[in-house]
């Protein structure tokens, strides 16, 4: 067999390898508003809504976790059009951070850790992510990033919703 047909052979392996075996499509987990006032669910009447991210799985402590909310469908995935960045330090595999002043309606947001500080998602020769990635609801795409609408979650005037991530590894 030629080198060319064996390398597509073996990037088509890597590919098949990738995708999740679900032969049924399952809508992604919807966040639940969590109460963490104890005013019924209300942040005392505010007119915003507080995003916090309890995120998991990150290898080692290195470099910093970039996060990006977005909060349109046209913006989703484009990291110069962001609605709010952050570059948080790591102390630890795991980590709790909020976002409170969000006004009512849909976001979706990317997270990656940039383990060498570059600011890039590094990925090898074949496009596959080398460091640690998520989105909002923990949803993942097929051959490439998940959709909008797998993503996106509704902020709620006085609520805080509460979004249990788990970073992803190829």
């Amino acid at each position: 067999m030629s080198t060319w047909k064996s390398f597509l052979v073996i990037f088509w392996l890597l590919l098949v390898s990738c995708k999740k075996n679900n032969p049924t499509p399952q809508p992604p987990p919807q966040p639940t508003p969590v109460d963490t006032s104890g005013n019924g669910g209300g942040n005392n009447g505010s007119p915003y809504g507080i995003l916090t991210v309890n995120l998991n799985g990150m290898h080692n402590t290195h470099g910093k976790v970039n996060f990006a909310l977005f909060n349109s469908s046209s913006s989703f995935n484009l990291p110069d059009q962001a609605y709010k960045e952050l570059f948080l330090n790591l102390t630890a595999t795991q980590m709790t951070f909020s976002l409170d002043s969000l006004p009512p309606g849909d976001y979706a947001f990317a997270i990656f850790h940039d383990e060498n500080g570059n600011q890039e998602l590094d990925q090898n020769i074949l496009g596959i992510s080398t460091e640690g990635f998520a989105f909002s609801n923990n949803a993942m795409g097929n051959f490439g990033p998940p959709s909008w609408s797998q993503s996106k979650f509704t902020v709620q005037q006085d609520h805080t919703i509460t979004q249990n991530i788990n970073l992803n590894f190829f």
